[in-house]
């Protein structure tokens, strides 16, 4: 063992033993007797901490732990590292309706020295111990009973032979004595994942990237930790996503997914207390009862916040259950000249049987229409869709839940005879508390149904047709389940937005005219990026550069992939004149004087005539291809 004596701040211990010259930092020494580690790990895409039984010897910690990498082959010589200590005191222990509460301890550090002792023990393993007991750290005192927490900080930096190492934090919780081996702990604090907070965040990191995971950002922003309560981590949250947050802030299981391994995935519902709930509700001073009645403490807030009705008031009140009896289906469709014929079904998925009634006589059916345009290869042929309102039209024929309609006056430009069309379903029903309803009834409310779209050729439907660029579970990462609704009740991005928002919507002579139109492609990267008019205070949460975030995979490349597919159509300007196709899609974001510079350059055509616009050329793909030195997918940011 070695002692070194330098206290860094905000680290927690791990360790630098001797730097390793070899391959893999192997010294050519053997391991401990009894523990090889096998081969040296070559490369490093993960690191994976394992821990063994925790050591207390009269008070002071001491870890034992593993660190391999993605294959489970030992990761030797790592240079620097930072552990976390922490104490969770149980539900109602600090008083009565309380919730559990992390209580930081300490951290320590290792770099060029460490405040503890450390051995390396050169096959993987590793061993720290404290440099001092818990009990009395930072005015807390350590409780046998309650569950503990080490958190370990590694990465970011490399190993002797220049490999280098991913940041990554991992924790271990156990509960022990003063003396002696840890044991399980009986109790924890689990609420959220990160893989939740990534699905609209891509890689959550914080303190100059070292801090990436849910389970270490508790053991510093706590009561014992911070200074301001606004940034205890509940508080902390909460306060954070009152502005700009993508879905709706009266659904928690946004963020408080339900899932099984979380063992306390419910607490959202099942301890309200004064500093959650009104971390979100910042009109209310429970204390100074304005808002609210009085409250002193959280000891009386379950007597009305029972777990069944904070959960009711804080979903979608049933909706998902009323929706689940009701499905409008397309099961047909043909094109005759300029008119589409097809057969709708309303179906009853909890039942598996079909309504035997059309639309327009179910009273609990608010608005249900279909909208049709022609041309999935081009775009389509119109700006406007064609459509019908299903609820106030009575159908041509039909019976046994299966009704047939016509939407007429379909463009279809000569020679795309053979193309192919998109029929897309939107609507309202009337429910409460789960259960269908009249809509004539006060007591029932609307309810968007999940928009659906479906495509259709000269004589049948067929399963193929406008290219998949963004999909409703894309979207749906950070928006929640087609829940973003639009022009009333339309959801499905993935397919039904584009039947109006394509290529013959027309942008303004502006500076940049890609973020003036509203096709849909320049319409919603204007909108992430911030830089369309009226929307300039959007705070993306991810990295703007992801494109993966948004965009779909097709035949498993993602969209995004050069050279853009042939249905991609220059940008048509309202002066007359137009924007080649990649230059139109790249300069949404990459906007600059010099970015349009570059690309006029590679034969792009700004704001040209429609002949040079569509000539062919751009050579953007030279370069941007796939595979080629600048590959689109391999210079954006993309995971």
């Amino acid at each position: 063992m070695m002692k070194m004596n330098k206290t860094f701040h905000y680290a927690a211990l791990f360790g630098l033993v001797s730097l390793l010259s070899a391959c893999g930092g192997d010294d050519g020494k053997p391991g401990n007797p009894g523990e090889p580690g096998g081969p040296p790990a070559m490369v490093i895409d993960t690191l994976v901490v394992s821990f063994d039984p925790v050591q207390m010897q009269s008070g002071v910690a001491t870890v034992n732990y593993r660190v391999t990498n993605q294959d489970d082959e030992p990761v030797v010589g790592i240079p620097s590292a930072t552990f976390i200590a922490a104490q969770l005191l149980p539900q109602g222990y600090t008083n009565a309706g309380n919730a559990s509460q992390w209580q930081y301890f300490t951290s320590e550090s290792c770099n060029d020295s460490c405040p503890g002792e450390y051995v390396d023990h050169k096959n993987g393993r590793y061993s720290y111990t404290f440099s001092a007991g818990f009990d009395g750290l930072n005015d807390v005192g350590y409780q046998a009973g309650a569950t503990q927490r080490i958190v370990v900080k590694l990465g970011g930096d490399s190993l002797a032979d220049g490999t280098s190492l991913p940041i990554t934090n991992q924790h271990f919780d156990w509960q022990g004595d003063k003396d002696g081996a840890s044991s399980d702990p009986v109790y924890t604090r689990n609420l959220i994942k990160i893989e939740t907070c990534n699905s609209c965040h891509s890689d959550l990191a914080f303190h100059r990237g070292n801090y990436n995971q849910i389970e270490t950002c508790v053991t510093c922003h706590n009561a014992d930790r911070v200074s301001n309560p606004d940034n205890i981590f509940p508080q902390m949250i909460h306060g954070k996503h009152l502005t700009g947050f993508p879905g709706s802030l009266a659904n928690c299981q946004t963020c408080h997914a339900e899932d099984e391994t979380l063992s306390e995935q419910m607490n959202w519902a099942r301890v309200p207390t004064m500093e959650a709930c009104g971390a979100c509700h910042t009109f209310i001073d429970f204390k100074k009862g304005e808002g609210h009645p009085a409250q002193l403490n959280n000891a009386n807030c379950v007597a009305c916040h029972n777990p069944d009705w904070t959960a009711s008031v804080h979903n979608d009140g049933g909706n998902a259950q009323a929706l689940a009896q009701f499905k409008p289906v397309i099961t047909k469709a043909m094109r005759s000249g300029d008119t589409v014929s097809f057969t709708l079904t309303l179906e009853n998925p909890a039942t598996g049987q079909p309504y035997t009634a059309s639309a327009d006589q179910l009273d609990f059916v608010s608005d249900l229409r279909v909208y049709a345009n022609w041309g999935t290869s081009f775009d389509y042929a119109t700006r406007s869709a064609r459509s019908i309102r299903v609820h106030e039209t009575a159908p041509i024929s039909g019976s046994n839940g299966s009704f047939d309609y016509q939407i007429a006056g379909l463009t279809v430009p000569a020679g795309s005879e053979m193309d192919k069309g998109t029929l897309a379903i939107q609507g309202r029903v009337c429910a409460a508390n789960g259960v269908l309803g009249a809509c004539g009834d006060e007591a029932n409310s609307e309810v968007v149904i999940k928009s659906s779209h479906r495509f259709f050729a000269a004589e049948a439907l067929s399963d193929s047709g406008r290219r998949v660029v963004v999909s409703n579970d894309t979207c749906g990462s950070c928006h929640g389940d087609q829940q973003l609704n639009f022009h009333g009740s339309r959801n499905d991005l993935e397919g039904q937005c584009q039947l109006c928002h394509n290529p013959n919507m027309q942008a303004e002579a502006a500076d940049n005219p890609s973020l003036t139109t509203a096709d849909f492609k320049h319409l919603i990267h204007g909108i992430h990026s911030g830089q369309r008019a009226g929307f300039e205070g959007i705070n993306y949460p991810g990295n703007i550069g992801n494109c993966a975030q948004c965009h779909a995979d097709r035949d498993d490349v993602l969209s995004v992939a050069l050279p853009l597919d042939p249905g991609v159509k220059p940008l048509a300007i309202d002066d007359g004149s137009y924007t080649s196709p990649t230059a139109a899609i790249c300069s949404d974001c990459h906007s600059s004087e010099t970015n349009k510079n570059h690309m006029i350059q590679q034969g792009a055509v700004f704001s040209g005539t429609l002949s040079d616009a569509t000539a062919g050329t751009e050579s953007c793909s030279t370069c941007h291809r796939q595979g080629a030195d600048a590959d689109v997918l391999r210079v954006h940011p993309i995971k």
